[in-house]
C-alpha cells in the first residue's frame, strides 16, 4: 500500500476538518496571522494547512484546538 492510502486508513480527522478549521476562524472573526503567531508557526505554513497545501493532520489539529482553547473533538469522525 502506498502512504497515502494508509493514512487516509487510519486516519481519526473528519474528512473536512481543513474546512471546518477555516469556517472556525471565520464564524469567529480570528485572525489567520493571529493564529499562526499563537501557534508559533508562519502564517504561510498554516495557510498552507488550511488550504491544502500541506497536510491537515491529528497532530495539527489538536495544535489548533489548543491554541484556541476549543475541544478537537469538532475534527475527530
Amino acid at each position: 500500500m502506498r502512504r497515502k492510502e494508509i493514512d487516509q486508513m487510519v486516519s481519526v480527522l473528519k474528512d473536512d476538518a481543513r474546512k471546518l478549521a477555516k469556517q472556525y476562524l471565520r464564524d469567529h472573526g480570528i485572525k489567520q496571522s493571529w493564529l499562526a503567531d499563537k501557534m508559533g508557526i508562519g502564517k504561510p505554513t498554516l495557510s498552507g494547512r488550511l488550504n491544502g497545501r500541506y497536510k491537515f493532520d491529528a497532530d495539527f489539529a489538536v495544535a489548533f484546538s489548543k491554541a484556541l482553547d476549543i475541544s478537537p473533538d469538532i475534527f475527530l469522525k
